[in-house]
């Protein structure tokens, strides 16, 4: 289905309020944390909150690390790559992302406890989104049609300025020192999957720019639990 222009440039915009709508998931999660705390076991609480993470989202975005995984494993193969990325289905190397994708977060969020939990599951999936944006800014997008097209090529000098102002705005609320380590890695990765990308494929594609998110917010969540 063609996106028409009005739909297009409400789908452009809608870019720039990623952080955003992390910031909001994430407030959701420390609630629903909170609601279960004096239910159920800290483990099965964990692995809850997890779970509800990836469903509030239609696992998307794992959906996208997997696949970028699948096309790593074609090699250099520019082509095969593209071709993988366009496929739906879930190769050996998508699995294995999924796996410790899923792992590392379900452990990070197990060994923190309080305000450092809280922060966790606030800030990880805002920066997870931001880095959606950043990644994606000036970086050509490899299909011609559809969503991620409509998000690249309108308002893209904004969108980065605006998805920056509500994670600097909770950096202020969650300050401390791991706080200030997941955002500058965060900014480090986009930073290199943004080489990365453009020296593998050339660009980017919504496959890609999911997979950043997710390994931005597994990153955050590591040093936002060590």
């Amino acid at each position: 289905m063609r996106i028409d222009s009005a739909s297009e440039a409400d789908v452009a915009a809608s870019m720039a309020w990623f952080p955003s709508v992390g910031l909001l998931m994430g407030i959701a999660f420390a609630l629903e944390d909170r609601a279960l705390s004096s239910l159920i076991p800290h483990a099965i609480r964990s692995a809850i909150v997890i779970l509800s993470m990836t469903f509030l989202t239609g696992a998307v975005h794992l959906d996208g690390l997997a696949d970028t995984a699948d096309a790593l494993g074609a090699g250099v193969d520019r082509a095969r790559a593209l071709e993988i990325l366009r496929d739906s289905r879930i190769g050996t190397f998508g699995a294995i992302a999924l796996f410790f994708a899923l792992a590392f977060k379900l452990i990070a969020i197990e060994t923190v406890f309080g305000r450092p939990r809280l922060a966790m599951l606030v800030l990880a999936p805002m920066l997870g989104r931001w880095a959606m944006v950043a990644v994606s800014h000036n970086v050509e997008y490899l299909r011609t049609s559809g969503a991620g097209s409509a998000m690249l090529g309108r308002d893209g000098s904004r969108n980065p300025a605006i998805a920056s102002i509500v994670p600097l705005a909770a950096m202020i609320a969650f300050f401390s020192r791991k706080a200030i380590e997941a955002y500058v890695f965060a900014v480090i990765a986009v930073f290199i999957l943004r080489w990365f990308y453009r020296r593998w494929l050339g660009g980017v594609t919504g496959d890609l720019i999911g997979a950043c998110g997710e390994m931005v917010e597994v990153l955050a969540m590591i040093i936002l639990a060590s």
